[in-house]
Parts: C-alpha cells; sequence; structure tokens
C-alpha cells in the first residue's frame, strides 16, 4: 500500500502541468505581402502567429511548449 501510495504522489506533478493555454487580445503588426504577425503575450509566455486574415483571432490556444520567451 506504501508503494502504491508513493507512486501516485510521485506522478501528481505531472497531472497538475498544463500543456495548454488559451490567450487573448494579441497585438497585431502588418507585414509586406498581405500578411499580418499576432502576437500573443504575457507576464509568462510568448508566442506569435503568422496569418493572412485581415484581423488576427481575438484567442488562441497554444501548447505551452512553444513558447519563445
Amino acid at each position: 500500500m506504501k508503494k502504491l501510495l508513493l507512486c501516485v504522489v510521485a506522478l501528481l506533478p505531472l497531472v497538475a502541468h498544463a500543456s495548454k493555454i488559451t490567450m487573448s487580445n494579441p497585438g497585431e503588426q502588418e507585414l509586406q505581402g498581405g500578411k499580418r504577425l499576432c502576437t500573443y503575450e504575457n507576464s509568462i509566455y510568448l508566442f506569435t502567429l503568422m496569418t493572412r486574415s485581415q484581423s488576427c483571432p481575438y484567442s488562441r490556444t497554444f501548447n505551452t511548449e512553444d513558447n519563445e520567451k
């Protein structure tokens, strides 16, 4: 029983680690060729997205492993 409890306690940090984050209200920059650079940033994460759309998506879900900071 102690071994099982020890295994469960050891695995808790792995389960608690979030692998995705949804961010909103991006910074927008228009680039040449009709492309747009969308920058989603907070104090911990920085994600960029390049799109051909007229505007950046207001919110977007990212994988935290792709963080650029």
